[in-house]
C-alpha cells in the first residue's frame, strides 16, 4: 500500500531501519532487536521504505492518489516492484526532507545531487540515476549573460541546495553582490520572478525546459554545475538497499528496452501537435516562396547594384579614414617616388599642415636634410627588397630642433595590380617614453637631493667589485662618512638648512675623492665612498685609504652652516679584496669602524679590526642568551647580609645572578647594563621585586626574621616605566609582604633625571610604606639639594671609598663628610664593601653603624644565608 504523509509540520518519526518494524508484535520486535545487534540489517520482500518527496516535476512529485510520479519517482516504483518492496511517501520541502533523512526518520529521498559535504551526512549508492545541470532563467530582455551581470540582482534559489552553495561561492569570489531570495522549490522560484519579487530563478534544466515558458521566462547563457542525481539513503539504512538499487540500475542501463529507458522516453517525448500540415505541402510552399524570392532579388540586384557598390565604397573609405585617424600612431603611404600619397590625422598634426598640403611632397620638405637622407635610404631598401622592416628612427623637423624618436614599421604595399609597389609606414613616437624611462632610471639609482648614486647603485657597485674574478685580487677600501651632530642643524636652523648642508657636503666630498671613486648618499647624513683597487698589498691600501679619508675630513671641516656652526664628520674604513668578504660583511665592518670613530669624539677616522667584530658578535650572542634566561630559570637571587655595630643582622640586599649552562656565572656588571640597553631590565626587575616580596611575606610569619629588611636595586629604566607604581602595589597586595620592610635602592643619576617626576613617584610609594636608599653615593652627579627634598631613608657609601679610606686621606675625608651629612639629615648610613676589621673599626669610630661586605659574608642563596644566624 502506498500512502502520502505530510511531515512539514515538524512531527518527528521514530528512528528505525525500516518503517514496517513499528507494526511488529512485541516478541518479534525483541527478537529482531537482538538479531540487529549481531548481524548487519538486510532487506527482505514486502519491506516498507519511507520515501521523502519534494515537489520537483518533471523529475519528482506525488499525484492526487499519493503515488510517486516523475522520472525519478516512477523509476523508484519500478525498482520497488522488482525487489518486492513497499513504498510510503512523505511530502516535504527539500530542506525538510534532508533533515528527516539525516535523522533516520525517512529511508530514502529521490533527486539528491551528490556532494562531499552531503556524503558525510547521508548515504549514496554508486550508479547515478541520471545527469543534469543547473541554469538561470529570466524575463525576456533582462540582459543577464554572465556571472558578473548578477551584481545587485535578486536571485531565487532553493534553500539548502548545492546550487545555492555553488552560486554563493562564485559570486563572492568575483565580489558580485547578489540579493538571495530563498524558496522551497523551483516552481516557487519561477513564481517569485513572475510576480516581480525576484529578477532571476535557479532551476535544473529539466524543470526549466518543462515549465519556464508557463511563467514567461527564458533561459540565460549561464549554465553551471553539471551534477549526478541519486536516491540518498538514511545513515541508518541497510547498505543492501542501496546495493540493490545499483544492481538494478546497471542492469537496466545495458538494455535499451528496460524500464529505465522506457520511463526516460515517456517523460522526454512531446505530444504531436494537432493538425499537422503534410510534409509534401511544406516542400511545395517552400519551393514556391524560394522561386518568388529569387526572382524578386534578381530584379532588385539588377536595379541597385551600381548604387550599392558606390555607397559601399564611400562607406568603407570613411570607415577606414575614421579608424586610421583614431589610431595613436603616424600612418602614411608613399608613392614609388617617395612622395606622400596618404597621411592620417597624427601625421598632419606632426607637420602642422592639413593633409592636402602634405600629399605630393617628399620628406625633405618637412625634415632637416640629414633626417630626410636617412629616411629615404631606408625607404628605398624596403621597396627594393620587398620585405617588411622594424627600425628605430631619430628625426628632427625643420621647425623644431628637438630630436624625436620613433619605432617604425615599413612594408611594401601594392595599391593596384600590375603597378609598382608603394610604401606603407606606421610609426609610434617613443620620445616621451624614453625620457620617462631615463628619469625613472635616475630616480631608481640616484639620490634626489644630492644627485649622488643612492644605496641601491652603491650596493650593486660594491657587489660587482667583490664578485670580480681575478688572480691578482687587489685591495679596495670602503669609507662610511657620517656628519657629527647633524641633528642640531635641523633642530636649530630647520630642515631646509640641513638639506643645503647635505648638498654642500656631497659636492665637497666628490671634489676631494680620487678619480674613479664612487661616492653615494647611503641614508640621512651618511655617505659611503668606494675606492676600488687601491693596491696589491694591504698596507699600501691602508695608507691610500687613510690619506683619502683625511682629505675628506679636512674638506668637511671647511664648511659652515648659515649660523656659522662648525661641521665635522667621522669616518669608518674597512679594506677588502673579495676573497673572504661578502657585501654585507664589508658594510658591517665599515659601520663598526664608524661607531668607534663616533665613540672617540668624532672628527676622526677609524679602521676596522677583527677584535671589534668579535666583541660585537659576543655581545650579540650574550644578548640573545639573555632574552631566554628568565624563561629558562637561569636567573637567581643571592642575598648579602647587612649588620649593625653589634654584629646583628638587620637586613639583606638582593643581588641578581645569572648562571648560563655553557658560560657559567656571568658577571652582573656585564649583563645588567646590557639588559638596561635592550629593555629586558623591565621584566627582569619585576621578577626580582616579586621574589623579594614573596620572601618578605614568608619572613613575616617567622619571628626570627620578621624584622629584617630586603634592599632591591631598581634600574632607572624600570623606575621610569609609567606602570611601575601600579605593578609594585599589585605585588605587595598579591604577596601580602610588609611594605615597610622593602627598601628600594636608587642611584644619584636617577634622582637627577626629571627630578619632579621622580619625586612624585617616590612619594606615591612612600605613602605605601616603602623605604628608599641612595646607592653608590658620591659616584654620580651629586647634588645635595635633592637630599632634603626627596623621601630618603638610607645613604649607602660606595665601596670604592671604603676600600681606600685607611690609606687615602681624600677617601677618608669623603666618607667622614658623608657620615656627618647623613646623620644631620636623619638618614641611616650603610657602608658597602667592608672587608677588613680595621675598616669596620674606623667606620664605628666615625659614626657609621651599619655595614655590608665580605667581612660579614658573601652573597649566597637564601637557604644558605642564615645557617649560622
Amino acid at each position: 500500500m502506498l500512502a502520502a504523509l505530510d511531515v512539514t509540520g515538524g512531527h518527528r518519526l521514530p528512528g528505525r531501519i525500516f518503517s514496517h518494524g513499528r507494526r511488529l508484535g512485541g516478541a518479534l520486535k525483541a527478537s529482531l532487536l537482538l538479531g540487529s545487534l549481531c548481524v548487519t540489517p538486510s532487506i527482505s520482500a514486502n519491506e516498507t521504505l519511507l520515501v521523502g518527496v519534494y515537489h520537483n516535476p518533471p523529475k519528482l512529485f506525488v499525484d492526487d492518489q499519493g503515488k510517486l510520479r516523475g522520472v525519478l519517482g516512477e523509476l523508484l516504483e519500478a525498482i520497488a516492484r522488482e525487489e518486492e518492496w513497499s513504498l510510503e511517501s512523505i511530502a516535504c520541502d527539500f530542506q525538510r526532507c534532508l533533515e528527516l533523512l539525516e535523522r533516520g526518520d525517512i529511508d530514502l529521498m529521490p533527486d539528491v545531487a551528490w556532494s562531499e559535504e552531503r556524503a558525510e551526512r547521508v548515504a549514496f549508492h554508486q550508479e547515478p540515476i541520471m545527469h543534469t545541470w543547473s541554469q538561470l532563467y529570466q524575463h525576456e530582455g533582462e540582459g543577464v549573460e554572465a556571472i558578473l551581470d548578477l551584481d545587485q540582482k535578486r536571485v531565487a534559489v532553493v534553500n539548502g541546495s548545492i546550487q545555492q552553495e555553488y552560486l554563493r561561492a562564485v559570486t563572492e569570489r568575483f565580489d558580485v553582490m547578489v540579493a538571495w531570495q530563498l524558496v522551497d522549490s523551483y516552481a516557487e522560484g519561477f513564481q517569485a520572478v513572475a510576480r516581480g519579487d525576484a529578477d532571476l530563478a535557479v532551476s535544473d534544466h529539466l524543470f526549466g525546459d518543462w515549465r519556464a515558458h508557463n511563467y514567461g521566462l527564458f533561459e540565460t547563457p549561464i549554465i553551471f554545475q553539471p551534477i549526478r542525481l541519486f536516491y540518498a539513503g538514511s545513515p541508518m539504512l541497510s547498505a543492501t538497499v542501496l546495493e540493490r538499487i545499483d544492481d538494478v540500475l546497471r542492469r537496466w542501463k545495458q538494455d535499451p528496452r528496460s524500464e529505465y529507458f522506457t520511463t526516460l522516453r515517456a517523460w522526454r517525448a512531446d505530444a504531436p501537435p494537432v493538425g499537422i500540415i503534410p510534409a509534401w505541402l511544406w516542400w511545395c510552399l517552400g519551393l514556391l516562396a524560394a522561386t518568388c524570392a529569387l526572382a524578386l532579388g534578381f530584379v532588385l540586384w539588377l536595379r541597385r547594384r551600381m548604387a550599392f557598390n558606390r555607397a559601399q565604397l564611400k562607406a568603407n573609405e570613411a570607415m577606414l579614414a575614421t579608424i586610421l585617424d583614431s589610431v595613436d600612431a603616424y600612418i602614411y603611404i608613399k608613392t614609388p617616388a617617395l612622395r606622400y600619397h596618404y597621411v592620417n590625422r597624427r601625421v598632419s598634426e606632426l607637420f602642422g599642415l592639413p593633409p592636402e598640403q602634405i600629399v605630393g611632397k617628399s620628406d625633405d620638405a618637412f625634415f632637416d636634410s640629414e633626417t630626410a637622407r636617412e629616411v629615404a635610404l631606408v625607404d628605398r631598401n624596403v621597396m627594393e627588397s620587398g620585405k617588411k622592416v622594424t627600425i628605430e628612427e631619430s628625426s628632427v623637423l625643420q621647425s623644431d630642433s628637438h630630436v624625436r624618436t620613433f619605432l617604425t614599421i615599413k612594408m611594401p604595399l601594392v595599391l593596384s595590380p600590375g603597378e609598382p609597389a608603394s610604401l606603407c609606414g606606421i610609426s609610434t613616437e617613443l620620445t616621451d617614453f624614453l625620457e620617462m624611462q631615463s628619469r625613472s632610471n635616475h630616480l631608481a639609482f640616484y639620490d634626489a637631493l644630492t644627485g649622488l648614486p643612492n644605496r641601491r647603485l652603491l650596493m650593486e657597485s660594491l657587489a660587482w667589485e667583490i664578485e670580480q674574478e681575478s688572480t691578482a685580487r687587489p685591495y679596495s677600501a670602503l669609507l662610511v662618512i657620517d656628519l657629527d651632530n647633524f641633528h642640531l642643524v635641523n633642530d636649530i636652523q630647520g630642515h631646509e638648512s640641513g638639506d643645503q648642508l647635505l648638498i654642500n657636503v656631497a659636492k665637497h666630498l666628490h671634489q676631494h675623492l680620487p678619480e674613479g671613486a664612487v661616492l653615494a648618499r647611503f641614508s640621512g647624513d651618511e655617505f659611503v665612498a668606494l675606492l676600488a683597487k687601491l693596491g696589491e698589498h694591504q698596507a699600501d691600501t691602508a695608507i691610500g685609504a687613510e690619506r683619502a679619508a683625511r682629505q675628506l675630513l679636512e674638506a668637511v671641516s671647511q664648511l659652515r652652516t648659515d649660523y656659522s656652526l662648525p661641521v665635522s664628520a667621522s669616518i669608518g674604513i674597512t679594506l677588502f679584496d673579495g676573497v673572504d668578504h661578502s657585501m654585507n660583511s664589508v658594510l658591517q665592518q665599515a659601520d663598526l669602524a664608524l661607531q668607534q670613530a663616533k665613540a672617540a669624539g668624532g672628527n676622526t677616522l677609524r679602521f676596522f679590526n677583527q677584535d671589534m667584530q668579535t666583541s660585537l658578535i659576543e655581545r650579540a650572542n650574550l644578548e640573545a642568551d639573555l632574552h631566554h634566561a628568565l624563561a629558562r630559570n637561569e636567573l637567581a637571587l643571592h642575598y648579602q647580609r647587612q649588620v649593625d655595630h653589634q654584629g646583628v643582622t638587620v637586613g639583606v640586599e638582593a643581588l641578581l645572578r645569572w648562571y648560563h649552562p655553557q658560560r657559567g656565572w656571568v658577571s652582573p656588571a656585564t649583563f645588567i647594563s646590557l639588559a638596561e640597553e635592550n629593555g629586558l631590565i623591565v621584566p627582569i626587575g619585576y621578577w626580582v621585586l616579586q621574589s623579594a616580596c614573596e620572601q618578605l611575606a614568608k619572613w613575616s610569619n617567622q619571628a626570627p626574621y620578621a624584622a629584617l629588611t630586603i634592599s632591591v636595586n631598581v634600574s632607572s629604566v624600570q623606575f621610569q616605566q609609567p606602570e611601575f607604581v601600579r605593578n609594585l602595589e599589585g605585588l605587595l597586595a598579591q604577596t601580602q609582604a610588609p611594605p615597610g620592610r622593602l627598601v628600594l635602592e636608587v642611584t644619584e643619576s636617577l634622582l637627577m633625571r626629571e627630578p619632579k617626576r621622580v619625586r612624585n613617584t617616590m612619594l606615591k610609594l612612600r605613602a605605601q610604606g616603602i623605604r628608599f636608599a641612595i646607592d653608590d653615593f658620591g659616584t654620580g652627579y651629586s647634588s645635595l639639594s635633592y637630599l632634603k627634598r626627596l623621601p630618603l631613608d638610607e645613604l649607602k657609601i660606595d665601596q670604592s671609598f671604603v676600600s681606600e679610606l685607611l690609606t687615602d686621606r681624600a677617601d677618608a675625608a669623603i666618607v667622614d663628610t658623608t657620615i656627618l651629612l647623613a646623620v644631620s639629615l636623619g638618614l641611616t648610613v650603610v657602608a658597602e664593601g667592608v672587608e677588613k676589621k680595621e675598616q669596620l673599626d674606623w667606620l664605628k669610630g666615625h659614626g657609621c653603624y651599619r655595614y655590608q661586605g665580605y667581612l660579614f659574608g658573601r652573597p649566597m642563596p637564601i637557604e644558605n644565608l642564615f645557617e649560622s644566624y
